[in-house]
């Protein structure tokens, strides 16, 4: 009789636990329905103080590509302030090497170690009413700044959360980073469509110096990465204006991890901030992913001794698979990936076993990656 009632609470909590999933994720789809596409042609281009802060270390690889970029620009009028964070590969003569592409380009030598003080250096000495960031390993559209300029002469936003894709390549590694980071993406951007703004990715990001400044005791400085989380909860706590600027004229590319180590290096520093969190959106949202992560795996761990446990381990595998799954071919207008299905799939299978490895692993010291 115990066993049965022990089978049947775990049953609703299946149930309960997958429908508040679900209802998650259609909160997320129904914020992304909301955001209109922003058509950057039909405004008047307008005129502010921009500047560009990118934090770089040992970036010689990767700088080339983002210099011809900012070059092909249409936007020509902005401040390109380039942060040297204690480079040993030749970052610094590469920069050099592309001052006479730009009119106004100034180099920080970084004081301090890490990329957010890297960041924090380059915006103190910004001159621009608008603070546009990206990664050294990035590659703009060509009217990023153009876009991002006329959205902020039409929405007077503190911060605007824009599109990032990471760039697929043969490997079945690089496509499912590219799904796996397009719905991180997709939710960040559907959350703040409905209203609740609780993911952003400074690979991509603008926002006034006025709003960054009124953040610096919210920023965190004792840890190494969150330049982008906590200046976001910052300013939301503060209510201050959050948009998703949704048109591809203002994506960026960015690679995939190369290994899985880097790969999770990147998933662990991510989890690592949210001890910092305060915020009940995001702690939320993080719970209910979390736990529903949680239960998949350990109803198939019971399921190795306890056999009628498989079922409930189905019932969240099949139900989050088709939810996600609904949700990214409907968001994949916009981001335009292939094989969704498939990878869906793939993901959904082993999506709970690195979100609880990640997790579990910020609990263990290691050497800190620089972003």
């Amino acid at each position: 009789m115990c066993l049965v009632y022990s089978n049947m609470t775990l049953l609703y909590i299946t149930l309960i636990s997958t429908l508040i999933y679900i209802g998650l994720i259609v909160v997320f789809n129904a914020g992304w329905k909301r955001i209109a596409y922003f058509d950057s042609k039909a405004t008047n281009i307008t005129t502010f103080k921009i500047s560009v802060v990118i934090a770089c270390r040992n970036e010689v690889k990767n700088l080339p590509n983002l210099f011809s970029a900012l070059q092909l620009q249409t936007y020509h009028n902005f401040e390109l302030i380039i942060v040297n964070d204690h480079s040993t590969d030749g970052t610094q003569a590469m920069i050099e090497s592309n001052f006479a592409f730009f009119k106004n380009i100034s180099v920080i030598q970084s004081k301090k170690y890490g990329k957010k003080n890297a960041i924090a250096e380059g915006i103190h000495k910004a001159c621009g009413e608008l603070i546009i960031t990206t990664d050294a390993d990035c590659v703009p559209a060509p009217a990023w700044i153009e876009t991002i300029v006329n959205f902020y002469g039409n929405s007077k936003a503190d911060m605007i959360i824009c599109p990032v894709k990471i760039t697929e390549n043969k490997s079945l590694f690089s496509k499912l980073q590219a799904l796996e980071f397009t719905s991180l993406i997709a939710s960040g951007a559907g959350a703040a469509g409905a209203g609740m703004p609780i993911m952003c990715n400074a690979a991509n990001l603008a926002f006034t110096k006025k709003a960054w400044l009124e953040s610096q005791k919210d920023l965190h400085y004792e840890e190494h990465s969150g330049d982008d989380i906590f200046l976001l909860l910052s300013i939301k706590k503060r209510k201050g204006k959050i948009l998703f600027l949704k048109t591809q004229n203002a994506l960026v590319y960015t690679q995939p991890s190369l290994s899985l180590k880097a790969f999770f290096k990147q998933r662990r520093r991510w989890a690592g901030k949210s001890k910092f969190y305060t915020d009940w959106q995001i702690i939320i949202v993080a719970s209910i992913v979390f736990g529903i992560s949680i239960l998949q795996v350990f109803f198939l761990f019971l399921s190795f001794f306890y056999i009628h446990f498989f079922p409930q381990y189905l019932i969240i595998l099949v139900a989050k698979f088709v939810t996600d799954c609904l949700f990214l071919n409907y968001v994949n207008s916009f981001f335009h990936l292939k094989h969704v299905f498939k990878n869906s799939l793939i993901i959904s299978l082993i999506y709970p076993f690195y979100t609880i490895t990640a997790f579990f692993g910020t609990f263990f010291p290691g050497k800190s990656a620089w972003k």
